[in-house]
């Protein structure tokens, strides 16, 4: 476009050369359309520029009217266009849904229910025919845990070691029966010849099916734990329920047979505490020393208000006051 728009300024100049020795001029001068025309001004073109023809036209620019007409001229339908985009394609292509080619009972709208009755029916005859045919004689009876068969008896206790509530029970029933004979008769659990020998010994094995050696064990145990021998007479019933009465362990002032309590005596009757009148807040009663704000010429008085004064390091307020002086005193600053 830059050449094209030089060719036309020189040529609106100079009308009469021609494009292609337009085109040769500023090839030469290097597209600097000054100097072109500066040198067809001056007729200073060099020699082999001069004797070019000034006519020769250039095949880009020189078109014949015609040939461009004929360039407008319309053509026929366009060719389509190409897609940048693939064509989609999937795995169900051409199928019967995509040829709309398929049996419309077939179309539903959610979920499809499944009806499995008439498929069950062939199942449940073929179960029906199997149980007809089977008869209940025809099995052996299992004898794999008959007492007679394995030749032992069913273990009862619990399967991590503990006994069982069945030989819970008995192991109860047991205490019971040894701790009765044993209150009875405390020397029929005894170690000797005769005594194992003995009827009594031999009834009492009977009835709780222990050996000698058991029977003796059980009643060294039992002397060795007071606490089982409580259990055991709480049931038996050797415990009525009441209370072992327990002696008071309080001070009780013994009192001779001449003298007798006033009014204003100090001691103590019984679980009600004192019965003096003059209990004030200084004292226990009016024998060991009156009230601090009482009259001021009592005797009574000052005695209680010498012992208050005795007995204030005892309270929390005069000690408190007491360490602060301390620390006051240790500051250097006046009480």
């Amino acid at each position: 476009m830059h050449r094209l728009s030089a060719v036309t300024q020189i040529q609106d100049l100079f009308p009469d050369l021609g494009s292609g020795f337009v085109l040769k001029l500023l090839d030469e001068y290097s597209d600097d359309v000054e100097q072109v025309t500066a040198h067809l001004l001056d007729e200073s073109l060099p020699g082999h520029l001069s004797g070019l023809d000034r006519t020769e036209k250039a095949p880009v620019f020189d078109d014949d009217p015609q040939t461009k007409i004929d360039h407008l001229a319309p053509n026929s339908t366009p060719p389509p266009q190409e897609h940048f985009l693939p064509e989609r394609r999937n795995v169900f292509d051409d199928d019967e849904l995509d040829r709309l080619d398929f049996d419309t009972k077939r179309l539903r709208i959610g979920k499809q229910r499944m009806n499995t009755v008439e498929g069950e029916q062939p199942n449940k005859a073929a179960i029906l025919s199997a149980l007809a045919a089977f008869d209940s004689d025809d099995d052996e009876r299992d004898d794999t845990y008959d007492v007679e068969d394995v030749g032992g008896t069913v273990d009862t206790s619990h399967p991590d070691g503990e006994p069982g509530p069945v030989a819970r029970v008995t192991n109860e029933e047991n205490d019971m029966a040894l701790f009765k004979v044993y209150k009875s008769a405390p020397e029929l659990f005894g170690r000797t010849f005769d005594i194992r020998r003995g009827q009594a010994r031999q009834a009492l094995k009977s009835e709780t099916r222990m050996t000698d050696e058991a029977i003796e064990g059980w009643a060294i145990m039992l002397q060795r734990d007071p606490k089982r021998v409580k259990r055991l007479e709480a049931q038996a019933g050797g415990f009525d329920g009441r209370q072992a009465e327990l002696a008071s362990t309080s001070y009780r002032e013994s009192t001779s047979a001449g003298n007798t309590e006033t009014e204003d005596s100090d001691v103590p009757s019984g679980r009600g505490g004192f019965r003096g009148r003059g209990r004030g807040r200084g004292g226990r009663g009016r024998g060991r020393g009156g009230n601090v704000a009482g009259p001021s010429g009592e005797a009574s008085t000052v005695q209680a208000q010498k012992r208050k004064e005795a007995n204030k390091s005892s309270r929390a307020n005069h000690s408190r006051r007491d360490q602060r002086a301390k620390k006051m005193a240790r500051g250097g600053f006046p009480g």
